[in-house]
């Protein structure tokens, strides 16, 4: 038993060291994003994208957060609606049906990591009312703007527009760490990490809620959840932040405070030591072996696809820390980066926060009173409203 073990850990710390070599990799030679804008030119996005030899895919829920389309899947297939056009899509196919005609893309659509990725060539020709292409194909242009509602009205082609709408912050993901048959952490008082991030995250989520900001909680009960659930959901949903609410431990009972960290590739051996604790859980998840099987050129296209995220993610970092001080009284041991499996994927800036040490006597006191989760997740609920009001006037020069 103690052999698996051992074999395990050093299995994941294999795992993590060829994770953060080629996220390392990808973000040198890191591919620019596509630019998207409104017809008279002002921008108003930016796709990842990955490249399959000469073709280019872009992410469909991404692309549809901000061309206002829905989308459904029936019967195996992908229904995608946009103003005036049907668009019906099937993965490894490189057929399309378009209001009832067939067109054939350049290549096939592609499933990443609960997204399906298209040809970014072949936009125009799937979204023929909506999408218009530059001549380099470096540019995608959107017809139409958006109304009050959020939906998007056909425009004149030939018309420009000063009133396009600016994006605005949609869904926030709350994901409690842990959960089920994984604990988490434990600490002084009794403290179990899954129960006390299931907590603060409901109390984030009510909150939110009250502010008038969209909300999904990844999950709302003592149910486990693998790390690639954690982050396809938050894609499904088409989330515009995505926070891990984890807590830490350690030996020693005088380390304390909150910590964030990023997708990067780690620069300490504290950093290493985190992400290897937290992305242990695979070794409970029933398919574990699909985090043996990820090649490295995959590795490179999610940190590829994610690299445009950074920016928002290190300012969010920054004040989510700022945040819990001030409201919780927690102090900060400052921003770090590693390689979370449960942030790896995820297609709006992400961060996993350690809201404090379950072994440190005075952040056990706040982790473990209602008062205390209750200040915790007024903080991080404070910092993504600040990030709402950052991102949005951003969006807007």
């Amino acid at each position: 038993m103690s052999k698996r073990i051992y074999i395990g850990r050093h299995t994941a710390f294999v795992r993590l060291a060829l994770l953060t070599l080629v996220i390392a990799v990808a973000q040198l030679h890191a591919a620019p994003t596509i630019l998207v804008t409104d017809l008279a030119g002002t921008p108003v996005a930016r796709l990842p994208f990955m490249s399959r030899g000469d073709a280019r895919l872009v992410p469909l829920s991404v692309l549809a957060k901000h061309a206002g389309f829905e989308s459904e899947a029936l019967r195996g297939k992908e229904h995608v609606y946009s103003p005036g056009c049907t668009t019906i899509l099937e993965l490894r196919n490189s057929f399309a049906e378009i209001n009832g005609a067939f067109v054939q893309m350049s290549g096939p659509a592609e499933s990443w990591d609960g997204s399906i990725w298209l040809p970014l060539e072949s936009l125009d020709q799937l979204f023929p009312t909506s999408i218009e292409l530059s001549d380099s194909r470096d540019v995608i242009r959107l017809l139409g703007v958006a109304d009050s509602s959020g939906i998007v009205q056909l425009v004149d082609h030939k018309q420009t527009t000063d009133s396009a709408s600016a994006w605005t912050l949609g869904n926030v993901i709350i994901d409690p760490g842990h959960g089920g048959r994984d604990p988490g952490g434990k600490g002084i008082q009794g403290l179990i990490e899954k129960e006390v991030t299931l907590d603060i995250a409901r109390r984030c989520e009510t909150l939110l809620s009250a502010a008038g900001i969209p909300v999904t909680v990844t999950r709302r009960d003592d149910k486990f959840l693998t790390l690639g659930q954690r982050t396809r959901h938050a894609n499904s949903e088409s989330g515009d932040l995505f926070v891990s609410l984890h807590c830490n431990s350690y030996k020693d009972p005088m380390i304390g405070g909150a910590e964030c960290y990023i997708l990067k590739p780690a620069k300490s051996e504290r950093a290493i030591e985190v992400a290897a604790a937290e992305n242990q859980v695979v070794e409970l998840e029933r398919e574990a072996e699909q985090y043996e099987i990820m090649t490295e050129e995959n590795y490179i296209l999610l940190a590829m696809a994610t690299s445009q995220y950074l920016r928002d993610s290190e300012r969010w970092s920054e004040v989510v820390l700022e945040e819990l001080k001030r409201t919780a009284g927690i102090p900060s041991r400052g921003v770090d980066q590693a390689g979370f499996y449960v942030l790896m994927g995820a297609s709006m800036p992400a961060i996993l926060l350690e809201c404090g040490y379950l072994t440190n006597p005075e952040d056990a006191r706040v982790l473990g009173t209602e008062r205390g989760r209750q200040k915790i997740a007024e903080a991080v609920s404070a910092s993504i409203v600040k990030m709402k009001s950052e991102m949005e006037s951003a969006s807007r020069q």
